[in-house]
C-alpha cells in the first residue's frame, strides 16, 4: 500500500453554505481506493466534498517552505503509514461562502 494525500474543499451537510479545506493522508492501493476511503471518512464526519483539488501519492522527500513545515507533513505521512484510517491536517473553515 502507498500513502496518498489530497487537498479537499468541504461543506457541512447540516449547513450547506459554510465549509472549508483540509489536507488528508490515506493509505491505499490506488488513487481510486484512496478516494473511496476519503469519501467514506467524510461521510462519517457528516461532511461533503465540494472540490477535490488533487489526490496523488505523497513523496516523502518533498521539501516545503521551511524545515518545520517539511517535518509537519512528514509526521502526517508517517502517522498514516502506521494507521488504517485517514489522517487529517488542520481543518480550516470558511466564515462565508
Amino acid at each position: 500500500m502507498k500513502v496518498f494525500w489530497a487537498s479537499i474543499e468541504y461543506k457541512y451537510k447540516v449547513n450547506p453554505v459554510k465549509g472549508g479545506f483540509v489536507y488528508v493522508f490515506v493509505k491505499a492501493n490506488s488513487e481510486t481506493d484512496a478516494y473511496e476511503r476519503i469519501t467514506k471518512e467524510f461521510q462519517d464526519l457528516k461532511l461533503s466534498i465540494s472540490v477535490l483539488e488533487f489526490l496523488i501519492q505523497y513523496d516523502k522527500s518533498t521539501k516545503w517552505h521551511n524545515s518545520t513545515e517539511t517535518k509537519h507533513y512528514l509526521d502526517l505521512y508517517n502517522s498514516e503509514n502506521m494507521n488504517c484510517g485517514c489522517v487529517f491536517d488542520t481543518f480550516y473553515a470558511y466564515e462565508h461562502e
